[in-house]
């Protein structure tokens, strides 16, 4: 086994990963060994093949009180008991590894049909009715310290970003971010993370869950699929049903806003990078739709994997978000939160 981990696995590492592979399985060889990527965490993916059978053998390299594996692993179980998340084979927050099953995924449309939209809500419901994950932060104030944050990076002059701000200060105001209704919460149903194997929707990678606003993530896989007002309408009236209201639909299309908001200030995070390298920061905050932008990875002609892609993905995002905040529809929705 060490032979063939050695190449792609840290030496640190090896005797846990080993340690792993007797626990789970009784046996210390594994058969293959693929080191995937994808991903935007540090955390090292191997696709391992033992006795015969596929699974998935996850290494977190980097731990702190966001990335913290016992939280992690938490939300990760009480998910695959609840048939959303893939069984659970291994999980170790001292060591910081787990094994679970391996999802061969197949592509899987943005643009859903009705069925398939409210298959994928289904998946939410099923997160927001497990048993209760473990706490970590009201969302807002989260938001609010990742914003202070930017500003205080200097990565973009204050006038770039302030009629982003201006009209995100409302949502501030008049969001309800200490309503004490939280629910079991995946917090990151970007499409990397929801996995359809031909039949049934999985949803992985389970870091950033912890008990919180139902809407978040009703709002980030909306954000990512939904791009009807007809398609809005099943989705929440799949998730809601008949007490579906103009109070729900309100909430729901603020908390879209924060969620881009939220991604926005991420990539933010990740491309100051660019402020230690030779590299000219471009300020100008014009860009493409949201959509044209995913159509621009899709065919590869942005990468996410690079800090330029990464800040203009998050220039995108904000600008997304301006765009629906100046509209009636925002308006309505903050005086509908106010009244």
């Amino acid at each position: 086994m060490k032979q063939l981990f050695k190449a792609s696995i840290p030496e640190a590492k090896l005797e846990a990963v080993e340690r792993a592979l007797k626990t789970a399985f009784n046996t210390a060889i594994a058969e293959s060994v693929e080191l995937l990527s994808g991903g935007l965490s540090s955390a090292l993916v191997y696709k391992i093949t033992v006795n015969g059978k596929i699974y998935l053998l996850k290494v977190i390299l980097q731990t702190d009180t966001f990335n913290d594996p016992n939280r992690h692993y938490i939300c990760m179980n009480l998910a695959a008991e609840a048939g959303v998340a893939p069984h659970v084979y291994y999980a170790s927050a001292e060591d910081a590894i787990s094994i679970t099953d391996f999802i061969e995924a197949q592509p899987f449309p943005r643009q859903f049909t009705p069925d398939n939209l409210i298959k994928v809500v289904s998946v939410v419901r099923a997160i927001h009715a497990a048993p209760n994950f473990p706490t970590l932060v009201n969302y807002l104030d989260g938001i609010d310290g990742f914003i202070e944050n930017f500003k205080a990076s200097k990565l973009l002059p204050e006038s770039a970003t302030e009629e982003h701000f201006r009209y995100y200060a409302e949502i501030q105001k008049a969001y309800p971010c200490y309503d004490p209704d939280l629910v079991p919460s995946h917090n990151d149903l970007n499409p990397r993370n929801l996995l359809f194997d031909g039949q049934k929707i999985w949803a992985v990678d389970w870091e950033a869950a912890f008990q919180n606003d139902r809407y978040v993530d009703l709002a980030i896989v909306a954000n990512n699929f939904v791009k009807t007002e007809a398609q809005e309408e099943i989705y929440l009236k799949a998730y809601f049903g008949d007490s579906l209201d103009e109070y729900k639909r309100a909430r729901f299309f603020i908390m879209q806003q924060v969620c881009l908001m939220c991604y926005a200030m991420l990539f933010m995070r990740f491309a100051t990078v660019l402020q230690s390298q030779d590299t000219v920061i471009d300020e100008c905050m014009e860009t493409v739709r949201q959509q044209e932008f995913f159509t621009q990875i899709a065919n590869g002609t942005v990468s996410l994997s690079s800090p330029e892609g990464q800040f203009l993905y998050a220039k995108v995002l904000l600008n997304e978000a301006l765009y629906n905040m100046k509209t009636p529809r925002f308006a309505e929705a903050i005086d509908r939160m106010n009244a």
